[in-house]
């Protein structure tokens, strides 16, 4: 016999990728702010300078409104979070504000080296302009119905996310020096593709892979939206999104708005733009043949067809030659390469800064789709893993001597918004690791030769921008170093131990190399300033390798500290990275549509030597449209600062909408403060089951230690039979309690502790006839909880982390009026499989309640599977799980579904129940078999879903079924409640 049913899963996916934190920010904290017709900043004491920066290049580019979307300007809050490491930024609906994280990001070749705060302004203000103006027809409906959360939905279902940051990149690029459409690493990522003959379908390149490298939305946005505008004038983008915002066209609005406005189908323009940048490609490709022409010529052949004259003299020095005029190249800059990285079909595997220990041994982190990041030795016998690293902000470390130094990423327990980058070292030959500082902001760290001082760069929660010098044992400073002329240091390596190098961005975005003398704490400049960037030096024999931008790519070069020239090392199609030279080869990485692969190649003995055009002059492989420099032509104003009330608004309501989940029907107004120290919720609710109404109110506060919550609902007119009198009354609900939420990440795992109890009273008040033979009636209880659990990192395709463990109890009993309690308990630990991606799961519940009122408490035991169960007074449950994956289809159909995985889950669970006197038991035993697929809907929104075979062994207690059965495994909610 077979029997059917639906079930649904645990969680949700939200429509709008959120970034905030609730309650991340310690009470300590003061806000200041600046309040003016077009924004408010909110930031924090000694953040002066950097809000008036932001509120100055707001209002230039609300006032100019160049490649205009439309004219209209809603006032925004922009908050500036200055606790955090992490470099970010997002504008959000619901409530309306926009939240810049200030420290930099210290990869200048992957964001660039224009002032951070600069470049959020540009990039997160052309969001709230997007949102500002895509107010149009069904959208701007949506908004009225259903507040800022309608308009959300609305105008991201009509407007592809590619166009929201590809148009974002497009501004931060057009309107400044540099940006990262003018970044070899940003625009090599789809030629890494088409050089690689890799011609993925378009809803592969929408959705992305679990097995294959494919840029995101951000990477195919610039392309799309430069094209556009380079193509059908500045208009053109304005016109598209606003008939799609519109829903002109109401299945696919974006593709039928490309189609009016260019004559093309949708399709033909995507095609067009990706032709047009391959044409571009291949003659950029042709160009720099021309210029860099040794890897197949030899010295005279490159000197005769170049017509270089001059070249009167070539000594070798350090490796790197000394010429009297421009120089050249030999066979030469690339001969002898060797793979030394096997490429993984189903998978991407990363290899990142390769260190030379020995004639045939690396040392380097990898980081693949299978695998947690690690380091390993690679030498003639083999690869060896040494050991996991930590979780971390980026990839970057050093090495000498046996030392591994770098920066991990560590959390406060309680406040969300305040974590840390931790100095770690790493005893390669004993395999031991020990924190070098606690509680610190210091990135991209090098060790001494002597393994006795660190360099770090440290930059705190104002901005203050140092090089410190630190004892190797204990992490204190020995000497710091800094400078009024430079606005980040990045990347400082030893070149002995007095002296450092490092690459600096100055305050206008233009970097260079520069040199510092530990002992006197100068600092002084190496190389011309360009917008071209700089990044990954190593010092070597008085040379100083290093991967840069110059002539449109990111290449390897070396700066020769003696005479300070710089010469051309290699070249790659996509970029070189992480150089390192030993023994006269040159290690590095090498970009690819495969990950970043080892490469070795002989050092050349002639190189291009580079003039000051070719250092200067910021080329690019994909022209960006024409535009103007606002941030170096735009001068600070001084607004005025005034405190903010952290009680400013705390009651921010922004959107309001229905919500389903059987058989409750609800409608509630949603809303939450900027800070988001405070949501709340009004609600009205109706019961199909029972047939009632019901209206409530919730909220919760977040910005002390404990969170307080506080809620209350009143139910009208509640019918029921009791002992064959008609009972009817209204009922009021209503709860207070206190929880402490803690969370942790540090080391390889994050962990999480909670603890809380609630105060729940219930009112009955009796009502019309019902009053003869029934009294009011009032009871409370408490409910008491506690959680801890501990997940270790996971790797893109793990579908469970590879070591977790969680336990829960909770606790609720009367205490007034009734006795009665009940208790659960639950856990689950996950291990690895038999093959890295597959996943054990182990979990177990119990659960008793008393006997003297069975119904004063809902059951909320997870029984077998299968099951309809009862409430029994006592519950077991143990339970073993094998999840794998099936397949990785990477496949879709009308830019409707795409299907990421399917996997699988072979499962066996067991229940034990008891009678009332614990006399008694009976199993409930089944195994089955489920299926998930992991999917994207229209391009964008992920949901799994799946269905589920068991077979019941046993008699189920509730309706006496045994045999298989057949259900439909749903989410829960596709929106959030």
């Amino acid at each position: 016999m077979k029997k059917i049913s639906l079930v649904f899963l645990s969680g949700f996916i939200s429509v709008i990728a959120i970034g905030q934190q609730f309650g991340g920010n310690p009470p300590s904290l003061k806000w200041k702010q600046i309040n003016t017709d077009t924004v408010r900043i909110i930031f924090p004491v000694g953040l002066e300078s950097q809000a008036n920066r932001t509120a100055t290049i707001v209002h230039r580019l609300a006032a100019d409104n160049m490649n205009s979307l439309g004219s209209r300007v809603q006032k925004i809050n922009i908050v500036l979070q200055n606790q955090t490491t992490i470099p970010n930024g997002y504008v959000n609906l619901g409530p309306y504000r926009s939240e810049f994280y200030m420290t930099p990001a210290f990869n200048n070749l992957d964001q660039g080296s224009i002032t951070w705060a600069d470049q959020l302004a540009l990039h997160e203000y052309r969001h709230v302009q997007q949102y500002n103006n895509f107010k149009h027809g069904i959208s701007k409906l949506m908004g009225i119905l259903f507040g800022e959360d309608g308009y959300a939905l609305a105008s991201n279902a009509a407007v592809p996310d590619w166009f929201f940051e590809g148009d974002a990149v497009y501004q931060e690029t057009v309107l400044s020096e540099q940006g990262r459409g003018r970044l070899p690493q940003f625009l090599n990522a789809y030629p890494s593709l088409w050089l690689s003959g890799k011609d993925y379908r378009w809803m592969k390149l929408r959705n992305g892979s679990l097995k294959h490298y494919v840029p995101n939305h951000y990477y195919l946005g610039y392309l799309l939206v430069n094209y556009g505008y380079s193509k059908y004038g500045n208009d053109f983008w304005k016109k598209v999104t606003s008939d799609a915002s519109a829903f002109k066209g109401l299945v696919y609005p974006f593709q039928h708005a490309i189609k009016k406005h260019t004559g093309i189908e949708y399709k033909k323009f995507v095609a067009d733009a990706f032709d047009f940048y391959k044409s571009e490609l291949q003659t950029n490709l042709m160009n720099e043949e021309n210029k860099t022409n040794y890897l197949q010529k030899t010295v005279t052949d490159t000197v005769d067809d170049m017509s270089v004259k001059n070249l009167t003299r070539e000594t070798k020095m350090n490796g790197v030659p000394q010429t009297a005029g421009q120089g050249t190249f030999n066979q030469g800059g690339n001969a002898g390469i060797k793979n030394l990285s096997r490429i993984k079909k189903n998978f991407i595997t990363n290899y990142y800064f390769p260190y030379a220990i020995g004639n045939d041994s690396l040392v380097y982190l990898k980081t693949s789709g299978r695998h947690l990041p690690a380091f390993y030795i690679r030498n003639s016998n083999g690869e060896k893993k040494l050991k996991l690293r930590d979780i971390s902000i980026d990839e970057q470390f050093s090495y000498r001597n046996n030392k591994i130094v770098y920066a991990a990423y560590e959390t406060d327990s309680r406040w969300s918004w305040k974590d840390y980058s931790v100095i770690k070292l790493l005893d390669v030959k004993t395999g031991k690791q020990k924190n070098i500082t606690h509680n610190s902001k210091y990135f991209t760290p090098d060790i001494s030769a002597d393994g006795k001082k660190i360099v770090a760069v440290f930059y705190d929660t104002n901005g203050k921008n140092e090089l410190h010098i630190l004892n190797a044992d204990d992490g204190t400073v020995i000497q710091i170093i800094k400078s009024n002329d430079i606005g980040l240091f990045t990347d400082p390596k030893f070149a002995d131990n007095n002296t450092l190098v490092t690459a600096v961005r100055l305050p206008d975005g233009k970097m260079c190399l520069a040199i510092a003398n530990i002992e006197t704490g100068s600092v002084e400049r190496l190389t011309h300033l360009s917008f071209n960037v700089i990044g990954y030096p190593q010092v070597k024999d008085g040379v100083v390798y290093f991967t840069a931008s110059y002539i449109g790519n990111n290449d390897i070069y070396a700066f020769r500290l003696s005479d300070k020239k710089i010469f051309k090392v290699n070249r790659t199609p996509v970029g070189s990275y992480f150089p390192n030279v030993y023994d006269g080869k040159l290690y590095y990485s090498e970009f690819t549509a495969n990950g970043y692969q080892l490469k070795q190649s002989d050092l050349p003995v002639v190189m291009q030597e580079l003039t000051e055009a070719d250092i200067k002059n910021l080329q690019s492989r994909f022209t960006p449209g024409s535009g103007i420099d606002i941030l170096n032509s735009t001068t600070s104003r001084n607004f005025e600062v005034n405190k903010y009330s952290k009680g400013t608004r705390l009651f921010n309501f922004h959107s309001w909408r229905p919500y389903y989940s059987d058989p409750l029907f609800s409608f509630s107004l949603y809303g939450e403060n900027v800070l988001n120290t405070l949501q709340t919720e009004i609600y009205y609710q109706y019961n199909e089951n029972e047939k009632e109404h019901s209206v409530g109110a919730a909220a919760v506060y977040g910005a002390w230690f404990p969170y307080v919550n506080i809620g209350t609902q009143y139910t009208f007119n509640r019918v029921a039979a009791i002992n064959n009198l008609k009972k009817e009354w209204s009922q009021l609900d209503s709860y207070i309690g206190l929880s402490i939420p803690l969370n942790k990440v540090s080391g390889k795992s994050g962990k999480s502790f909670s603890i809380g109890s609630n105060y729940v009273l219930r009112n009955e008040m009796v009502t019309g006839p019902s009053k003869m033979n029934f009294s009011n009636e009032n009871f409370s209880y408490l409910n008491h909880f506690i959680s801890f659990s501990q997940r270790r990192q996971r790797a893109t395709q793990h579908i469970y982390s590879p070591f977790s463990y969680s336990v829960s109890l909770n606790h609720r009993h009367a205490i007034t009026e009734y006795t009665g309690y009940q208790f659960l308990g639950s856990g689950s630990v996950t291990l690895p499989g038999f093959h890295s991606t597959h996943s054990v799961v182990l979990t177990g519940s119990f659960q008793q309640r008393d006997t003297v009122n069975p119904q004063l408490f809902s059951d909320r035991f997870p029984y077998s599977r299968g099951y309809e169960g009862r409430y029994f007074s006592r519950m077991w449950r143990a339970s073993a799980n094998y999840h794998f994956p099936i397949l990785y289809p990477d496949w879709g159909f009308a830019n409707i579904l795409y299907i990421t995985r399917i996997r699988g889950n072979a499962f066996y669970d067991f229940t034990k129940v008891y009678s009332r006197d614990k006399t008694t038991t009976a199993d409930q035993r089944s195994t089955g078999i489920e299926v998930y697929f992991d999917t994207k809907w229209w391009n964008q929104y992920p949901l799994t879903f799946g269905f589920r075979i068991s077979h019941l062994f046993d008699p189920d207690q509730f309706d006496g079924f045994k045999g298989n059965i057949f259900e439909i495994i749903l989410p829960v909610s596709i929106l959030p409640r």
